[in-house]
């Protein structure tokens, strides 16, 4: 076995950030986990956005900084519904 190098352990943490992210947000489990879901979200876009500036991939740093604001906007309108919701 090797050891991974930074790159590939930083597109690892993003592509399964990512996943997790989405499978909260598309399970609709309620509204403490869709904040969840968009906040893990924004750790996965960050990790693109890392990846891409240091790859030289502005496409990728594009996309993942509109998607940044969109999983921001996300977490803004659950958090009050997060807030009022009782623990599970």
């Amino acid at each position: 076995s090797y050891p991974m190098d930074p790159m590939m352990m930083l597109r690892a943490a993003a592509a399964i950030t990512t996943v997790v992210a989405a499978i909260l947000v598309a399970s609709n489990w309620g509204p403490r986990t869709m904040v969840t879901g968009f906040a893990i979200f924004v750790v996965a876009s960050i990790a693109w956005i890392a990846d891409g500036w240091i790859e030289g991939k502005a496409s990728l740093v594009a996309q993942n900084a509109i998607l940044l604001v969109v999983n921001a906007v996300g977490i803004w309108r659950w958090g009050s519904r997060a807030a009022k919701s009782k623990p599970s």
